[in-house]
């Protein structure tokens, strides 16, 4: 698991979008969700959340490594009681871009900035999320155009740079991709939402 000083306070949305991704990609299964989620529970019991299933998970963060049936016995419970379905695979994946969008604008380390590049993946995170790929392969593209190293003759361009000039170049490029990540509208359209809209329906049938 990737390390990072900052740390990231998931909804249970959001663990929800990871672990359904995760299922469908386990090569991109690097994060700890039964964590995730005790700790999300925790702080839903600090905040006010009296339901009992919720106390529940939040006393499994005792533990350092909670059960994972427990939690997965205790989630699925408390989705049941609020009505909670899992997110399709098409939100998950602009999601899970997002949130890995949010580390690489906040980690100061060059082996991490390097290294989280170049997991995210070149090809569709969806069957429908082609909108979306295309932020993924710009991703792809600054991984080759700064890490790609071709020899004496044609080294890395991060080579060159200082560390400084690493972080400030990576995170110009990608605060605009950050901006429509975190845009509704534009999840929908990534997502393939928008298709399930009324007026988009209607459209379709006449």
């Amino acid at each position: 698991m990737l390390m990072d000083k900052t740390k990231y306070k998931y909804s249970l949305h959001e663990i929800l979008c990871l672990k359904t991704y995760a299922e469908a990609f386990e090569a991109y299964r690097v994060d700890d969700y039964d964590k995730e989620i005790t700790e999300w529970a925790e702080r839903e019991i600090i905040e006010g959340n009296g339901s009992e299933t919720i106390l529940i998970l939040a006393s499994l963060n005792l533990d350092k490594k909670p059960d994972p049936y427990e939690v997965k016995h205790y989630l699925s419970a408390y989705m049941r009681q609020e009505g909670i379905f899992l997110p399709n695979l098409n939100e998950s994946s602009v999601v899970w871009l997002r949130i890995k969008t949010w580390f690489l604008l906040h980690i100061e380390s060059i082996d991490e900035i390097e290294l989280r590049l170049h997991q995210i993946p070149s090809f569709p995170l969806g069957p429908d999320s082609l909108l979306s790929s295309k932020i993924t392969w710009r991703y792809y593209h600054l991984y080759e155009e700064l890490f790609e190293d071709w020899g004496p003759d044609y080294p890395s361009k991060a080579s060159k740079m200082s560390e400084p000039e690493i972080i400030n170049y990576v995170r110009d490029r990608l605060k605009p991709f950050y901006r429509i990540l975190t845009n509704k509208d534009w999840i929908d359209l990534l997502s393939g939402n928008y298709r399930n809209s009324p007026k988009i329906r209607k459209q379709e049938i006449n």
